[in-house]
């Protein structure tokens, strides 16, 4: 009983590093799943799940380790942003590159940017459907003639869900779909 008396403070400092170790793999896995780290929701979530942890002996205590690793945390899942540890991410980066108004070879240069020959991942390749003028296609309030269909990785079951639609009309886009898995 003395030496977890005499210890406390640092059992309580290696139990908030698992603890925050743990909430970060589980970032990690969202990063990796969902590319949570475009959106600024996934990091106001992580940092109330953080404060929640570090908050209880922060307060009664006012030790800055404790503020350290909340600093510490946060920049690691700041850093997440810059790192894509799966093909989810730069897909939907490619996805949001698209503008209204893009020519064919202008979408063809964002996926390369995203998904360069030879680059870590798979390069997607995309299906190009109705090179037919006289084809025109109504889709809710939009109408097209062309219509270019991007899935992730065909080949691998964990991607193959993952689609970009771009319809265009005499060759400019006039809308982009992603569908995720």
């Amino acid at each position: 009983m003395k030496y977890i008396k005499r210890h406390a403070n640092k059992i309580e400092l290696i139990v908030e590093m698992i603890f925050l170790l743990v909430l970060f793999l589980l970032g990690c896995w969202l990063e990796y799943e969902y590319a949570a780290s475009l959106f600024w929701q996934y990091y106001i979530f992580m940092a109330v799940l953080a404060l929640i942890l570090l908050l209880p002996v922060y307060l009664p205590s006012r030790r800055k380790q404790e503020l350290w690793l909340f600093i510490g945390f946060n920049l690691s899942l700041l850093a997440l942003h810059f790192v894509a540890l799966s093909p989810v991410k730069p897909f939907m980066q490619f996805h949001s590159d698209i503008k209204h108004g893009m020519t064919i070879p202008e979408v063809q240069s964002r996926l390369n940017q995203r998904f360069p020959k030879g680059g870590r991942f798979y390069q997607p390749q995309g299906d190009f459907m109705g090179a037919n003028e006289d084809v025109r296609e109504n889709i809710g309030s939009f109408v097209y003639d062309q219509h270019l269909n991007y899935i992730l990785d065909p080949n691998n079951g964990d991607y193959d869900a993952e689609v970009v639609n771009i319809y265009f009309k005499n060759g400019k886009v006039v809308k982009a779909e992603y569908s995720g898995d």
